[in-house]
């Protein structure tokens, strides 16, 4: 009933302070016979309780899967889904990861996972991503894996599932499962592919994980055990011990199987049977790992992580005894306790994060397990650079407050509101959830051993123990949440005068202040109920039959778009673009998009905060904020038919009433040093920053800007301009999903209906449009900040924008044979790269922009051999085209990929939002699917010839400035 803790440690930090806690007892009323769900079918699946061996609970798995275990120890689970119509997922999970790896074989269980694509018993090496392709499967998207501390999962995703595609996606797994070959060569070319993906994740926030886990856990065998692995051992390891360790644990009673999807379970049951019945294991058996263990006495105890480029963070964690409880209501209702304390804590802290003159960027508060070590909690807090110091008396006094004087009843009551909406909209939207998703969470829960339950059921738990959820009870359960081991503090920042000496003062310091009780905030009265003195008329109806979407315009101008779905029950998508975006604003236009993505929320109105919304909205489905696009204002988001009144009305506000508060431009001033310099240390980033938009003459709208541009960059300089555009900009409203449609008519006609007339139509902003570029393309040397052994090697060639549908297509198909052949050069001819990125993006937004790029992320001395190689495949395919097989392994999957989108909702929302002001784009959805299918090798090979030339090529080099440095 836990999380690994190693991932979200990864992302977050760690917490401490602990005094006595009280043993939370579980209500009558939150028992098993009152949390019964009534089916209307007769449960005819065996459960996990008898196809698995699970101890029987008293909580209900999911009447729908149908789970099993084969003569030789495997164990599957099949579940029927249909959303998206027509799509199977697989997940083949192993209890295997890189903390069953001896001294010898650190990074080997991931290894293995690379060798599953390289060569088994009846697929040759280098055949099983073609095979793939062909069958439509793209690598990434469908078909990827992963290795953890305690698992390997390999995925499949079929967005078109067929007899042919399920039977080939079984055997492949089965491939996967036992039949890995190792040929010593195979694995010799592997080994710079592994070491080119251990350099890339080499980032500051990996090395400061890194050592967070160490500092938590030094006796303990985590951060000795990274899946990445070392490079003694990657570049050594023979062959024969891949093999051997793969027998060890790749064996039938270590493996699940989760399929879910649109088929018949029957026939898949009988599939799984035939494909796996007749596995048998090879080899003795591997031993569960010693992890090591965490010294529940340990002293108090202080870290520090220093590096240019980290961000400024503090984490105060405690260690309690591992406990891994069976999956029962009453350890459930204890979990709940403990998630709306943490959740209590976290939200103070949001809350004094988003002052004005806060220090804090964030944080959160979270509780969980190092597997087979110990359980935790934590708080970790991000702050502006420098103000660890603030930073971690905030942590400190927070904890103790909510230890000494607990939550309020406010907090309580807001927390459970938001819990009753979430539990409520998940029996509401349980048809919509999709198939991959469903596949993940059933397999998140093979090794522990933990319940997969129905939606209705949890809410109908949740219905019978919410009424015993007392502060009392929330109170108990925070306070043996964080008692535990001493306090464990560590502080990652860019530079520390007085080491951990500095810490231990300043905590030390902390500790003495006494804290007092926490003061309930009153919510605020919403003032947004009211738009004009009358809702808008309707004066155009009409709908484009073909496509199923309604097209209607209110008296005042304002354009509303809907199209009803099933795709999703119980969930309808929405997006609102109100014409200017950056072109209607001074200044930086690259700066300005960036401001509005960082603080489009915390810009709240005139009348309410970004807090005061939240406290408004607990407990009710709706989304805060806007972002900005080249040459319109966004709100996107999802909502359902209880709220979309409300989330119009929130919307209309944010677009018509911006507040442009405070607490936006602090949150710009705190968090620009943390981005900046992130974005500079990774080289991919930096290439896609500043080496694209290079193709321009120094246009500062493609270009990242320095520091002091950005740090200019103040809502006070467009604050005027942003509410002239408002005040009578074009409005086009999107929503799709399961929707009636009169009362989303009604929603729009009480808020953007009813403000004063505005203009029909968007403004061209013709000269913004404009881009020029240059005539001659020089190379181009960069520099990130990053690790000394990463480098990236591009090229960037220059095409056109969008306005030509053909031409995008078959650019898009283009792009994907340029990334086939990279992959296949790049990676598995010369071993310089993990996977090379290919990206076309051609511009609905400027005129004749657009770009076709290719980029790898290499070792400094690799950099010009994949320099060269770039150019030498785009020439192979400009001069000798692109051969049948190629061209089908391209474009299968770009069609699967279509055909699967146009049964989401995503898709409709993308084609519905722009129906009126771009009705002559609306053809794009009806023709892409056909365009893909006819797209021929020879025209392909006309825009190579066309458009990647080498007149039109950029060569772009990314270099760490410390080469740069030992190079002088």
């Amino acid at each position: 009933m836990k999380n690994l803790g190693l991932v979200r440690i990864l992302r977050a930090g760690s917490s401490a302070l602990a005094l006595a806690a009280l043993t939370v007892s579980i209500p009558a009323s939150a028992q098993a016979d009152d949390a019964v769900v009534e089916t209307k079918e007769e449960i005819v699946n065996p459960g996990p309780v008898e196809a698995w061996g699970l101890e029987p609970t008293d909580v209900q798995p999911d009447p729908a899967i149908r789970y099993g275990r084969l003569g030789n120890g495997m164990r599957y689970a099949i579940r029927p889904n249909s959303t998206p119509d027509g799509a199977v997922s697989m997940r083949l999970h192993v209890d295997f990861g890189s903390l069953y790896e001896a001294e010898n074989e650190r990074g080997l269980a991931h290894f293995i996972e690379h060798m599953a694509f390289n060569g088994s018993t009846n697929v040759p090496e280098g055949e099983m991503l073609p095979m793939l392709e062909r069958l439509g499967f793209a690598f990434g998207p469908d078909t990827n894996a992963l290795t953890d501390f305690d698992k390997t999962i390999y995925q499949l995703d079929i967005s078109t599932a067929n007899e042919e595609r399920i039977d080939s996606a079984l055997f492949l797994l089965r491939e996967t499962a036992s039949e890995l070959t190792f040929a010593p060569e195979a694995v010799d070319r592997e080994r710079g592919v592994i070491t080119s993906e251990r350099r890339t994740r080499d980032t500051v926030g990996l090395r400061n994980a890194i050592h967070q886990i160490d500092f938590l856990m030094p006796d303990a065998l985590y951060a000795d055990r990274l899946p990445i692995g070392v490079e003694e051992v990657l570049n050594t390891a023979p062959a024969d011990r891949l093999k051997e360790l793969y027998h060890r644990y790749y064996r039938p009673e270590n493996t699940t199987l989760v399929v879910v999807g649109d088929m018949d379970i029957d026939a898949i049951e009988a599939k799984i049977k035939g494909r796996f019945g007749d596995w048998q294991p090879t080899g003795s058996a591997g031993e569960k790992p010693d992890v090591g263990k965490v010294d529940l006495e340990r002293p108090m105890s202080f870290g520090a992580f220093v590096d240019p480029a980290v961000a400024s963070t503090v984490q105060i964690a405690v260690h309690r005894p591992y406990d891994d409880p069976m999956d029962t209501i009453a350890q459930r209702f204890k979990s709940q306790l403990e998630e709306i304390a943490m959740g209590m804590l976290s939200s103070r802290i949001q809350r004094i994060a988003q002052q004005p003159d806060s220090v804090l960027l964030g944080g959160q508060a979270l509780d969980g397990e190092f597997k087979w070590a110990s359980d935790y909690a934590l708080v970790a807090i991000t702050t502006k650079d420098g103000e660890w110091e603030r930073g971690l008396t905030v942590a400190e006094q927070e904890v103790r407050r909510a230890i000494e004087h607990g939550f309020t009843q406010a907090e309580l009551e807001r927390s459970i509101a938001n819990f009753d909406t979430t539990y409520r909209q998940s029996v509401d939207q349980a048809e919509a959830r999709a198939t991959r998703s469903l596949a993940e969470a059933i397999v998140s829960n093979a090794a522990d051993n933990d319940l997969n339950t129905h939606p209705a059921w949890r809410y109908s738990l949740w219905q019978s123990y919410k009424n015993q959820i007392t502060l009392d009870r929330v109170n108990e359960a925070f306070r043996a949440l964080w008692n535990g081991s001493k306090p464990l503090i560590h502080v990652a920042t860019k530079e520390l005068e007085g080491g951990e000496q500095a810490i231990a003062d300043a905590f030390k310091a902390s500790v003495q202040m006494a804290v007092a009780p926490p003061q309930d905030v009153a919510v605020a009265e919403f003032a947004y109920d009211s738009f004009g003195d009358a809702p808008g008329k309707v004066v155009s109806d009409t709908m484009i039959e073909d496509l199923g979407i309604r097209t209607i315009t209110f008296d005042n101008n304002v354009r509303l778009n809907i199209k009803r779905t099933d795709f999703e029950p119980g969930r309808i998508r929405f997006n609102i673009a109100m014409d200017g975006g950056v072109f209607a604003l001074p200044g930086s236009d690259f700066g300005n998009i960036v401001f509005f993505q960082v603080a489009g929320a915390t810009m709240g109105t005139v009348q309410h905060s970004a807090q005061e919304f939240n406290d408004i909205l607990a407990g009710k489905s709706a989304v805060i904020g806007l972002t900005s696009a080249e040459d319109s204002f966004v709100v996107s988001g999802a909502t359902n038919a209880e709220f979309l009144d409300l989330q119009m009305k929130v919307s209309a506000a944010y677009l018509t009433d911006n507040g442009f508060r405070g607490e936006a431009q602090a949150q710009w001033n705190a968090v620009l040093d943390v981005i900046y310099n992130q974005l500079l240390s990774n080289p991919a980033l930096v290439f896609q920053l500043k080496g694209v938009g290079a193709i321009t003459q120094d246009d500062p709208r493609f270009t990242l800007p320095s520091k002091e541009v950005l740090g200019g960059v103040s809502q006070e300089a467009f604050r005027e301009a942003f509410h002239t555009n408002a005040s009578d900009a074009a409005v086009e409203i999107a929503i799709v999903g399961d929707v009636d449609e009169d009362a989303a008519i009604a929603a729009i006609a009480n808020t953007f209906g009813a403000l004063p007339a505005r203009k029909l139509e968007f403004v061209p902003h013709s000269e913004e449009r404009e881009v020029k570029v240059k005539d001659t393309l020089e190379p181009l040397t960069l520099y990130h900040t990053g690790p000394a052994d990463q480098a990236l090697a591009a090229a960037v060639w220059r095409t056109a924008d969008d306005g030509d549908h053909r031409t995008e297509v078959a650019m898009d198909l283009l792009k994907e044979v340029v990334a086939i052949k990279a992959l296949e050069v790049l990676r598995e001819e010369l071993g310089t790269t993990y996977t090379p990125s290919v990206s076309s993006d051609m511009s609905d937004t400027f005129e004749d922009y657009g770009t076709l790029s290719v980029s790898a992320v290499v070792a400094p001395d690799d950099i010009d051999r994949s320099i060269a190689a770039i150019p030498a495949i785009m020439g192979d395919i400009r001069d000798n085209g692109i051969d049948a097989d190629l061209l089908t392994r391209a474009r299968q999957p770009l069609i699967e990929q279509h055909e699967a989108a146009k049964r989401g909702n995503g898709f409709w929302l993308g084609v519905t939002a722009s129906a009126q002001r771009k009705a002559e784009r609306l053809d794009r959805a009806r023709q892409r699917g056909a365009i893909l299918a006819e797209v021929t090798a020879d025209e392909l090979q006309a825009l190579a010839k066309q458009y990647i030339t080498p007149e039109r090529r950029l060569d772009v080099r990314v270099l760490s400035d410390k080469a740069a440095q030992t190079a002088e």
